[in-house]
Order: structure tokens, then sequence, then C-alpha cells
């Protein structure tokens, strides 16, 4: 394989990369936003080249992903398509060379994820359109890597025909992510990935933990949905489903709460901002509820980080950072490890602080003392996509 096209296609956007394989180049990378509206636009950078906004009509995912085609390097065909998949449900455990079987199965998937699945068979159906059936597409799930979860682990306390039902269960997200960091932590480890026992926290505008003994997930902090687990941008993470009922009897619909919960809450409802460089902006000024916004977040990633210790019986070699504030953010970092020396897990404060604590390449920024060595690892989905779609279609 020469040239891989990777597309992550959202209800309103299509998000696209395109990789050499000989020594995994990205040749070039963007996004069509605002599909089907007045203000649509094409953004793509090529090689490392800034990015160059276009202009233009994009009435549906056929006509974004033909405005991708237009502007990419002409002079080789692509070979293979690979997609993100939000929801695989339970019986797509691995990436899969997309057939009739695995569309069924992300369209009964699209119940659980509502919001995701439909568009991404959207894209599925636009790659076909434009590069006809003979090149091979491959389905990457987010949910994927957590399909090695035990039952004590996944399913939830309510009767247990709902599960036998309509599979209402703990899936988890961030697969990818969790793949590529892991593979990145064996590295530096110097072990095989098998042999890692390791707590991945992926902190972004969306964000997770895992917990991963001898290179598979034991327990994750995303489940049905991605609403579950931490304090995000716009999500409320845990909540006590009492939250639900009392407003529902106070009159809002479910598509209202739904909203509520998924782009009014998190950090954004707590302080009224959901970027958190302008949140520690203001935490760091004095904000009252700016520091409080972020104590919420970091005591809710705290709660897990001790749960996946006692999940890991103490035998944890890495705590990894990742994940837009995971690798951004010193303040987070500094937050979280506070005070849990006596768990074997310390950081040095100036490793933190380098670069204004940004973190552009995976660095250790333990202080040497603890047993649980501390990494910041950027992930590279895309990248991780590419590879499991070349290994697919290579074999």
């Amino acid at each position: 394989l020469i040239l891989l096209l990777l597309l992550n296609s959202g209800s309103s956007s299509l998000k696209f990369a395109l990789f050499r394989t000989q020594g995994w180049v990205r040749v070039a990378h963007g996004i069509c936003e605002a599909i089907g509206s007045p203000g649509s636009e094409l953004r793509v950078a090529l090689g490392g080249e800034r990015a160059v906004r276009h202009q233009q009509a994009l009435h549906d995912h056929p006509a974004a992903l033909q405005a991708v085609l237009s502007v990419l390097p002409a002079s080789e065909p692509v070979d293979a398509v690979g997609h993100r998949i939000v929801h695989g449900g339970e019986s797509m455990t691995s990436p899969r060379l997309i057939d009739s079987q695995v569309l069924v199965a992300v369209h009964k998937a699209s119940a659980l994820a509502r919001l995701h699945n439909p568009a991404n068979l959207q894209g599925i159906a636009a790659a076909r359109e434009a590069l006809g059936a003979s090149i091979p597409q491959v389905a990457v799930f987010d949910t994927a890597f957590h399909q090695t979860l035990s039952p004590d682990a996944f399913l939830y306390a309510v009767p247990h025909e709902l599960y036998q039902r309509h599979r209402i269960r703990k899936y988890g997200f961030h697969g990818t992510s969790y793949l590529f960091v892991l593979q990145q932590v064996a590295r530096l480890l110097g072990k095989p990935v098998e042999e890692v026992n390791m707590i991945a926290a992926h902190i972004g505008s969306g964000a997770s933990m895992a917990a991963i003994r001898a290179g598979r997930c034991i327990d994750t902090s995303m489940g049905l949905t991605p609403l579950e687990g931490l304090v995000m941008g716009t999500r409320s993470g845990d909540l006590d489903p009492g939250v639900y009922a009392l407003l529902a009897e106070q009159g809002m619909t479910t598509p209202e709460i739904t909203e509520l919960l998924n782009t009014r809450s998190g950090l954004l409802g707590l302080c009224g901002e959901s970027d958190n460089r302008v949140v520690e902006e203001r935490a760091a000024a004095g904000d009252p509820r700016a520091v409080l916004a972020k104590q919420v977040q970091v005591r809710r990633i705290r709660k897990y980080l001790g749960a996946y210790l006692v999940a890991l019986e103490g035998e944890v070699d890495a705590l990894v950072f990742t994940g837009g504030i995971g690798e951004n953010s010193a303040m987070t970092r500094q937050m979280v490890c506070r005070g849990l020396s006596g768990f074997g897990v310390g950081i040095d404060d100036a490793k933190n602080g380098l670069n204004g604590g940004q973190m552009k390449e995976a660095v250790s920024i333990g202080d040497g003392a603890g047993t649980t060595e501390v990494f910041v690892v950027p992930t590279d989905e895309e990248l991780c996509i590419a590879q499991q779609v070349e290994a697919i279609v290579g074999s």
C-alpha cells in the first residue's frame, strides 16, 4: 500500500488525513466544517505547511469528500480508506474490512451512539460513491480496545434483561488513543505490550481514563455513552441518575436533558467556560468559580486514579497523561499527582513545567523516587488508525 485516506465523519463535519505508508508520512490533513449550512468551509494543510481555508458550499458529505479529493495531491491514487467508527457494539472487537456484516453492526450500534454512528455511515457511503467499490475500506472502532473488560467491569446493576435485550452495558471510548499510547509506553519502558500495567488519562474536551493490566483494558471511565466518567468541557460525567427524574418532573424532555448534560455541563456548567486554558487563566488570577471548576475536575480524575490503583493491586508501571489537556496542562498534572508519593507516584515540577507544560513528544515527568513512572505521551489517533488499516488491507 502507498496512500491511505482516513475519514472521521461527524454529523456536520468531515475530518481527514492522507498518509504515505513508507515512513508513515502525513501528506495532508484537514477538516470540512458546517456541512449542509451556508457557512461551510474546507481547511487543509499539505505536508508541514499552514492550513489553507476554502470557503465553499458543502451541501452534504459526498460533496465534502469530493472537495477534499480535489485539494489532495493528484499524482497517486488512494489505495485504501480507513474510518474511525465511534461505536462497534459488542460484536466489533477489532478493525474490520467493511462489508455488509460490518455495516449492519454499525447501524445496530447507532442506537447507542445516535450523534456519531449515522454520520460514520454517511462517510462510508460517500467514500464508496467517490472512489468506487473496488477501493477497500476499513472500520476502526473506538470501543474495540475495551472489549477485554470482564462482565463484572462492564455490567450495570440494573435488571439483567436490559443487557440481554438492549445490550445496556459499559463500552468505553478513546480506544484508538489508548492503543497508541500503550504502544508508546511499552517502548519507553523497554517491555513487550503484553507485560505493561498502566493507568492512562486521556484528558481533553472529552475525557476518560483506563486501567490496563498486561496490555489489556480491565476498566475504563466512559460507559454506555461518552457521558459517563470524568468532568469534561461540556459533559457532566458521573451523575446521580435521580437528577434525570428530577429534571423530568420539572418539565424537561429527554432530548432537553440529554442536551443539558452533554453540551451545557462540565467545566462550562461550573464556571461558564469550556476551554480549559481559559479556566486555568481565570483560576490563576483568583476567580473563585474557575478555581472550583478545576478542583471538581481534578477530584474526579483522582477518584478514578485511586480506583484503578486498587484494580491493578498497586502494580502500576506508569501513569500516563495524554489528550489536549493531559499533554499541555502542567497545572492539571500537578494537581492530579499532588501528595501521592505514598502510592509510588510523584512528579518533578521542573520537568512538568518545561515548555510551559506543553509536551510535543513522549517524556517522563516522574521524580524518580516512586515505583510508578509518570509520562506525558502525545496521542496520534490518525497514525494509529492508519497503521491498523494497513495491517488489515495488507494481510
